[in-house]
């Protein structure tokens, strides 16, 4: 299985949206700082996911949710 997922700093002010094979492996990488794009913001948690049979529909939710119209759901319905 393949996940899509949202994550947010505990203060609200950064997210960052990403796909992986293990869902809380991947959460645990984010709080460590092992992930460049999110190692100065922690620490993190999980705000959104969806989970997929395919990598590639998870990355297509993935590229969905850092477009506007996937911003805008995110705000709506996160």
């Amino acid at each position: 299985m393949y996940y899509t997922y949202v994550i947010e700093t505990l203060d609200g002010k950064h997210r960052y949206v990403g796909h992986c094979k293990n869902l809380n492996s991947q959460l645990n990488q984010h709080n460590a700082r092992n992930v460049k794009a999110t190692r100065d913001n922690r620490p993190w948690k999980i705000i959104h996911s969806e989970k997929f049979k395919a990598k590639n529909d998870a990355i297509y939710r993935e590229k969905f949710f850092k477009s506007i119209n996937g911003e805008s759901w995110l705000k709506e319905n996160v």
